[in-house]
């Protein structure tokens, strides 16, 4: 009876060591997330990892040709993108991944430094060739017969928000924070992207998502899931943790990220955006089907 007792604490002690080995694990999770306003909202993730069981190594990427090389051997757990990006490379089969949540709805504005809004015969300088703000701004031309009235270029927005303050340049299409840099500097908005599509389609312009990759398992896509949405109700609840950390990451003034949460708009939606987004593809599919490579994902990319 001794030796049975002995032998039950002992798998008892045993089992116990394992439990708390088990649950005492730090699960760590690889973020890819583009560099600009998406990096607000996750500023005091990327600064400081406070999460009980889940460490969240942030990777920053610049465009989309480095993108793709970053997913192309799976090496991510969570990839912050355009929505039209993370279904091209889905569909592609560049990444097997889904949807977790999308949450920037407000981003794309067309300024310029002179005292006409006409844009006709102008040239006109855009972020990153490929992006949502070019997608949408093809379209608007195309169907308003203007496509060969205007020059069209392509930089980083760094550089087309320097050349624009420098007065070197007069239109410039561009996202948030460089759009309110531009205001600062006496630019004005002339076209809001986003009215251009609610224009087209009476819906809301999904901008940038959260994919998780496919490998991951449910319960821990729901842990990040979590964490993730309450990291936004904490922007809603104080923005200025998320302003003063996202500062000091993209180095920009604190003034003119405040300055751009008035245009920005960053809803966290997981199942309740699939009409948005796909009335989003639908229009894409109709209007320009090459950007997601001629067709739709399929069902099992909208399920966690």
């Amino acid at each position: 009876m001794k030796k049975l007792f002995k032998s039950t604490i002992l798998f008892l002690i045993l089992l116990l060591l394992f439990t708390i080995n088990t649950f005492s694990q730090t699960q760590e999770i690889n973020v890819l997330i583009p560099f600009g306003p998406s990096i607000i909202p996750f500023a005091p993730l990327m600064s400081s990892n406070d999460q009980a069981d889940i460490k969240f190594n942030f990777v920053i990427w610049r465009n989309i040709d480095e993108l793709a090389i970053k997913v192309k051997d799976g090496n991510f757990d969570v990839l912050i993108s355009p929505f039209v990006t993370l279904v091209n490379l889905q569909n592609k089969g560049i990444i097997k991944a889904r949807h977790l949540a999308t949450f920037n709805w407000a981003s794309f504005y067309l300024v310029t430094n002179k005292n006409k809004r006409d844009f006709t015969g102008e040239a006109i300088y855009i972020a990153q060739k490929g992006s949502t703000q070019d997608i949408i701004f093809s379209i608007y031309l195309q169907e308003r017969n203007l496509k060969d009235k205007v020059s069209i270029y392509y930089s980083t927005p760094q550089e087309i928000t320097t050349l624009f303050i420098a007065k070197k340049i007069n239109y410039a299409l561009l996202p948030e924070p460089y759009v309110s840099m531009c205001l600062s500097e006496g630019g004005t908005i002339i076209l809001d992207i986003q009215k251009v599509y609610r224009d087209f389609n009476k819906a809301y312009l999904p901008i940038t998502s959260i994919g998780v990759n496919e490998k991951l398992k449910k319960d821990l896509v729901m842990r990040i899931d979590r964490i993730f949405r309450d990291n936004f109700k904490k922007l809603y609840d104080n923005p200025e943790p998320f302003v003063e950390k996202a500062s000091s990451i993209m180095k920009i003034d604190k003034n003119i990220i405040n300055l751009s949460l008035k245009r920005l708009s960053f809803r966290y939606q997981g199942n309740s955006a699939k009409k948005d987004l796909m009335t989003f593809l639908n229009f894409i599919l109709e209007k320009s089907p090459q950007v997601i490579d001629n067709k739709l994902p399929n069902e099992e990319f909208f399920k966690i």
